[in-house]
C-alpha cells in the first residue's frame, strides 16, 4: 500500500480485542432477509469452501432480532457446535450500520465480508481471500449475470455516475462479497456508508484495489426480480454515491462547495440588480412596484449567505484541523 493524502478525515476505529486477536480470518455476514433454514446449508458451503487451506475462520453473523427463521438455523448450527458469533440487533438500520457492529467484534488480521444470500458461489469465496497477497482489498465480480435489459440498462448508467464522480467504477458494485485487510477497516469502518461504497472510500484513502472475477450463485441483488424495487434501490445508492462524493472532495474546503454554489448566484443578482439600475438612471425605466427589482436583490442576499456558509465551514475545519488526520501511513522505516 503506498503513502496517500485524502481530502476525507479518520474517523475512529474500534479497538481489536486483545484476547482473542490471533484469528485468522474474520468472515462477517450480515443477513438481510429472513432466510430460514437455507442460511444452514449456506453456512456449511462457506466453511467448507474456506477451510480446505487450512485458514483459521471466525464467522460472524449480524441479523435483525425479527428474522426468527434464520436466527433459529444459526442458534442450532451454533449449539451442534459450530464455531460462529451472533449479533442480533435491536433495531435494523441497515447494512451499513448493521457491518459497522461486527466490525467491532471482528477479530482477523483480514476480514471477509459475505453475502447473507447465495449471490456468489461459495467455492470461488478462497479466491477473494487469495488476492489480498498483493492487494489491500479484493472485491468480487460475478460473471454472466442472469439479467434484462432494464437492469443492465440501470447498472451502465450507475457504473457511468460513479465513474464521473470518483474518477473510477466497480464492475459489479452490488456484489457483497469482498475481502480487506485490517488496517483498511481501521481506517474506513467508521464512514456512515452503504458497503457498496467501500471499496471506493478505499481506493480514496490511497489502498490497493482489485477485482476477481467468481461465479454466480443464483440469487439476484435484492432476492427478487422486481422491476420497482430495483429501480428504487439503484436511486437510494445513485444518492448516496452523490452525497459520498461531497463528504470525500469538499470535507477539508467547504468554502469551494458553497462558493461554487453561492458566487454564481451573487453575480446573477449584480449583473441583472445593474442591469436595472442602469435602465432606471439613463432611459428613465421606472422600478417602483417591479417585481425584478425584488428579485435582484434577493439573488444577492442569498449568494452573500451561501458563501458565508462555507466561510463558516472554512472556520470549523481550521479549529478543528489538529484533529483531522488526511493522510495514509504505510510503514515507518
Amino acid at each position: 500500500m503506498r503513502s496517500a493524502a485524502r481530502t476525507a478525515p479518520q474517523l475512529a476505529a474500534a479497538p481489536v480485542p486483545e484476547a482473542t486477536a490471533d484469528a485468522t480470518v474474520s468472515a462477517i455476514i450480515a443477513v438481510l432477509r429472513d432466510e430460514g433454514p437455507a442460511i444452514a446449508a449456506l453456512h456449511r458451503a462457506y466453511r467448507e469452501a474456506l477451510s480446505r487451506e487450512g485458514r483459521r475462520i471466525e464467522f460472524i453473523y449480524v441479523l435483525d432480532w425479527r428474522a426468527g427463521g434464520a436466527l433459529a438455523a444459526l442458534r442450532a448450527l451454533k449449539g451442534e457446535g459450530e464455531a460462529l458469533e451472533l449479533i442480533v440487533l435491536s433495531r435494523w438500520d441497515g447494512e451499513g450500520a448493521a457491518l459497522r457492529s461486527a466490525f467491532q467484534r471482528a477479530r482477523g488480521g483480514a476480514v471477509l465480508i459475505l453475502p447473507g444470500a447465495r449471490q456468489v458461489d461459495p467455492d470461488d469465496v478462497p479466491k477473494v481471500l487469495d488476492g489480498l497477497a498483493d492487494h489491500d482489498m479484493v472485491v468480487a465480480r460475478r460473471a454472466k449475470l442472469r439479467a434484462s435489459w432494464f437492469e443492465a440498462a440501470q447498472a451502465r448508467l450507475f457504473q457511468w455516475l460513479i465513474r464521473a464522480l470518483f474518477g473510477r467504477t466497480i464492475a459489479d458494485p452490488v456484489c457483497r462479497a469482498r475481502a480487506c485487510r485490517r488496517q483498511v477497516l481501521d481506517e474506513i469502518a467508521g464512514y456512515s456508508v452503504q458497503q457498496h461504497f467501500l471499496p471506493l472510500l478505499a481506493a480514496e484513502r490511497g489502498f490497493r484495489i482489485a477485482e476477481v472475477e467468481v461465479r454466480d450463485g443464483g440469487a439476484t441483488e435484492d432476492g427478487t426480480r422486481r422491476f420497482g424495487g430495483l429501480l428504487l434501490s439503484r436511486l437510494r445508492l445513485a444518492l448516496e454515491a452523490m452525497s459520498l462524493f461531497v463528504v470525500l472532495k469538499f470535507i477539508h474546503k467547504p468554502l469551494r462547495f458553497f462558493g461554487s454554489a453561492g458566487l454564481p448566484i451573487l453575480l446573477i443578482g449584480l449583473v441583472y440588480t445593474a442591469i436595472l439600475g442602469i435602465n432606471r438612471l439613463f432611459f428613465g425605466m421606472p422600478l417602483a412596484d417591479r417585481p425584478a427589482l425584488i428579485l435582484g436583490v434577493l439573488l444577492i442576499v442569498l449568494g452573500i449567505q451561501v458563501i458565508a456558509l462555507g466561510l463558516i465551514g472554512e472556520i470549523i475545519i481550521f479549529a478543528a484541523g489538529k484533529r483531522i488526520k488526511d493522510y495514509t501511513i504505510e510503514k515507518i522505516l
